[in-house]
């Protein structure tokens, strides 16, 4: 059967090869990889590496998926690894905005690869698994069986803001996405928003980046709870 890992980013740093917050994820996913990799003697694994542009430095020309690749590549090619990982096939998924696009745009991935049966690994952010499990089970076959790999990489301040503040802004991301995958206009409006929400944090500017992306979910919490019950 196949082994399928998605690895979902996380917005896109100055570089990628230095940033802390990155460093620690994608060091804990590439083992994690390896370690699967090495038990299930699978020597092709697919490898998606999901996310679009929210480059918040200038001229915005690069993708959260193309950074991840560069990083894990450069990890697969140390010397005393390349016997084992010559062989991972890299995808680049990047066009998604949002976890929903991640979801939909990797799945239209599988579906064009014709993979009919497949054992995914997903890998997250900690605070943000109970959701991905819930949208996956929604949203992935049943002949997938998935496990959701939370990775508790962020050390900034947003990570550390109060646990009912973090469980809200989850719900409500939640409730969202579910109402935006009831049609295609909604799944519009959905992509609006997040496009909204990368320009607001350019505006904002790469030193005010932490408190810009709280500062748009205080804004948008209470505005997407309504528009989520209003239209239903």
């Amino acid at each position: 059967m196949n082994n399928i890992f998605l690895i979902f980013g996380y917005g896109i740093p100055k570089n990628i090869l230095k940033d802390e917050n990155y460093n620690f994820y994608l060091k804990m996913v590439f083992n994690r990889i390896y370690d699967i990799i090495v038990k299930t003697k699978v020597r092709k694994p697919l490898v998606i590496c999901s996310g679009g542009k929210t480059d918040i430095f200038k001229p915005y020309n690069r993708t959260e998926a193309e950074e991840i690749i560069k990083f894990l590549k450069k990890l697969r090619n140390k010397p005393f690894l390349k016997l084992l990982t010559k062989n991972w096939l890299f995808i680049v998924e990047k066009k998604s905005l949002s976890t929903l696009e991640n979801f939909l745009n990797c799945r239209k991935i599988i579906k064009k690869r014709n993979i009919k049966k497949a054992n995914f690994f997903i890998f997250c952010e900690q605070t943000r698994k109970n959701r991905i499990k819930i949208l996956a089970k929604k949203m992935l076959d049943k002949n997938y069986n998935f496990q959701v790999i939370p990775i508790d990489f962020d050390v900034s301040k947003n990570r550390y803001l109060p646990i009912n503040y973090l469980a809200k802004k989850e719900k409500v991301e939640l409730e969202h996405s579910l109402w935006a995958l009831q049609n295609s206009e909604n799944l519009k409006k959905h992509h609006k928003i997040f496009e909204e929400k990368i320009d607001y944090l350019r505006k904002a500017g790469p030193k005010a980046h932490v408190e810009a992306v709280k500062n748009w979910w205080d804004q948008k919490l209470s505005e997407l709870k309504l528009q989520d019950k209003h239209c239903a």
